[in-house]
């Protein structure tokens, strides 16, 4: 685990060494992503099975929808957003005050072992760590959009009081 000043510039220096696009999904994101999910219904469901995307197409896509997308406004949907307020995020991430039970890389641990029981493990061979393409990364989870609020919650319950309480 290394630490950075900023996480823009965490996911930057992870992104540069691993060749893989990296979007970082903010509340704000989650919360549009949702509402899109919502209002898409069924259309893209076949049979309950994920539909194949290359990282790249995803990041294409999320940059449509939140770079030109000039018909959304963050306020449209504060009423109705499925995206809690969330106590311990704060400029694009998630941090720990340093008082709890835990320290941060067993928080990380915890939240990590969390995900994997309840989503599975997205493995992702990295060819920019190994050209071989023997390294594998593990810091990826299976989670349907309509998850994604309540992955927030679980993720700023284990930093705001260094436990969950959904485990």
């Amino acid at each position: 685990m290394t630490t950075r000043k900023t996480v823009d510039s965490r996911l930057l220096e992870w992104q540069n060494t691993c060749k893989h696009p990296v979007i970082n999904l903010t509340p704000e994101k989650v919360d549009k992503l949702y509402q899109l999910k919502l209002k898409s219904g069924n259309k893209n469901i076949r049979s309950n099975k994920l539909l194949p995307i290359s990282l790249s197409s995803l990041q294409k896509k999320m940059e449509k929808l939140f770079i030109k997308d000039e018909n959304y406004s963050h306020t449209s949907s504060i009423l109705d957003r499925k995206v809690p307020i969330l106590r311990t995020y704060k400029d694009g991430g998630f941090f720990i005050n340093g008082k709890g039970s835990m320290k941060l890389p067993d928080i990380e641990s915890a939240i990590h072992k969390f995900l994997w029981k309840r989503y599975g493990k997205g493995l992702v061979y990295c060819y920019g760590c190994d050209p071989t393409g023997k390294k594998r990364h593990t810091e990826w989870f299976n989670v349907p959009v309509l998850e994604l609020p309540s992955v927030l919650r679980i993720i700023d319950s284990y930093c705001f009081g260094g436990e969950s309480c959904y485990t």
